[in-house]
């Protein structure tokens, strides 16, 4: 299987695991389509409150499947249009889905590879990782979504840079121009990983949903229509459980314990 999906032991953290080590987890239309469904399945499970993706072997994902590639370039026109919008599924669902997503990224994180980290919520890097879209290095332009959310992570102007001449960053220059949020210790990416994802696991759901929404929402609209959707939202969190246990535990001065209601 090209796609490894497991639980944390409380089932509160979904993980789907590129699976390809031999091909630094090259990314085919077969592995498009089984992070489709795996993302689709991790959110529909009850209780899941994070998911995390990352990659086997020492890399997150070198890109595109360049040994298959040569046939899917040969498509006719048509084909190879609607089979990218099919691979790109699951960028999309990742911004759809209620739960917040973690990019763990070591090793090789170009191309496709990016676009997929692009498409999560937050991401951590290891030391070595080294990130680069180099669609351009194969006489292609960029796809995936990586047109739309490369601009909206690091701004315009390095988002051209990037895409024009294809360079590689190494995790440190990447978190110099917020590709990705931190950077940690080869060895401890996956604790590091694990220990931010169950922070968010504890956060209330049903806020962290609405304030994802709201941000992408953002990008799209004026001030004054922001304003008028987060008073929605805000008006929505403030009917739940959570609300009340957030304002009880804050004035026990205590944890608070969110349940999603």
């Amino acid at each position: 299987m090209s796609v490894r999906e497991a639980l944390s032991a409380d089932g509160a953290i979904a993980t789907l695991t590129l699976d390809r080590p031999d091909v630094r987890n090259a990314l085919g239309p077969a592995e498009w389509r089984a992070l489709d469904a795996g993302v689709a399945r991790a959110s529909a499970t009850p209780g899941v409150r994070v998911l995390v993706l990352t990659g086997a072997g020492g890399h997150f994902s070198a890109g595109g499947d360049v040994k298959t590639m040569p046939e899917r370039l040969a498509l006719p026109f048509e084909e190879r249009r609607a089979g990218l919008v099919e691979s790109a599924r699951v960028i999309l669902r990742l911004r759809e889905i209620p739960q917040p997503s973690i990019a763990a990224i070591d090793g090789a994180c170009v191309g496709a590879g990016l676009a997929l980290a692009l498409a999560c919520d937050l991401r951590i890097a290891s030391e070595r990782a080294k990130l680069g879209a180099t669609f351009h290095r194969i006489g292609l332009t960029g796809d995936l979504g990586i047109l739309h959310n490369l601009p909206r992570v690091v701004g315009y102007a390095r988002a051209i840079e990037l895409l024009l001449t294809g360079e590689l960053l190494d995790a440190q220059r990447a978190a110099a121009i917020a590709l990705v949020h931190r950077v940690v210790a080869d060895d401890k990416l996956i604790d590091e990983t694990r220990s931010l994802a169950e922070r968010l696991a504890a956060g209330p759901p049903i806020a962290m949903a609405l304030t994802r929404e709201g941000l992408a929402r953002s990008l799209a609209q004026d001030l004054a229509t922001t304003i008028e959707w987060e008073a929605r939202a805000q008006a929505t969190c403030s009917r739940t459980a959570d609300a009340r246990e957030g304002l009880a535990a804050l004035a026990a001065k205590r944890p608070p314990k969110f349940t999603g209601e």
